[in-house]
């Protein structure tokens, strides 16, 4: 997924073919190559079985299961996963919770805006990142590898799973109690 962008990502999931078909394949091959149709119509059926076990390895959840990265570089700027969730401002948590309802794949560019931001100050572990302004930046995250999207996605799921299974636990507990 490190070699995968955003915005290869984004045209797969924009694909309006069956899924696991051959065309579709055929179609995924020239996202993930930039190959034309024309080159991708001259590959063997040798080489398209081949291929087609890595693509679908790219679409197999258990094989995208990223780690969360903090920090990265990108288009020349250190940027930051915001370092405290539990402190997200209202027009952050309102914001995620529009763009998350509104599709993320449609709204990928404003949630990586939100979770991620230029790191103002570094040392070692800690870090501190810009203020949230609202301004999404068109685009600004299409170069970025999937990985990196996928460890945040990955990330939130967790504490989903873990705060649920908590809940659960908390409230079979009060009913042993009553």
């Amino acid at each position: 997924m490190a070699d995968i962008t955003v915005k290869q990502y984004k045209s797969i999931a924009d694909l309006t073919v069956e899924e696991g078909s051959t065309e579709w394949l055929a179609k995924s091959i020239g996202i993930f190559c930039n190959l034309t149709p024309d080159l991708v119509a001259k590959l063997t059926v040798a080489e398209l079985e081949r291929i087609s076990k890595i693509v679908q390895r790219i679409n197999d959840p258990e094989e995208n299961n990223q780690e969360l990265v903090k920090k990265i570089d990108y288009k020349g700027e250190r940027y930051g996963f915001h370092p405290n969730l539990s402190k997200l401002t209202v027009g952050e948590f309102a914001d995620l919770e529009t763009y998350c309802a509104g599709g993320f794949f449609e709204n990928i560019n404003e949630i990586m805006g939100i979770l991620y931001r230029p790191i103002k100050i570094e040392g070692g572990n800690f870090y501190s990142i810009e203020e949230y302004t609202g301004d999404v930046l068109p685009n600004h995250w299409d170069d970025l590898p999937m990985a990196v999207v996928l460890g945040a996605t990955n990330f939130f799921l967790s504490i989903g799973v873990s705060l649920t299974t908590d809940l659960a636990n908390s409230l079979v507990e009060e009913e042993k109690e009553i």
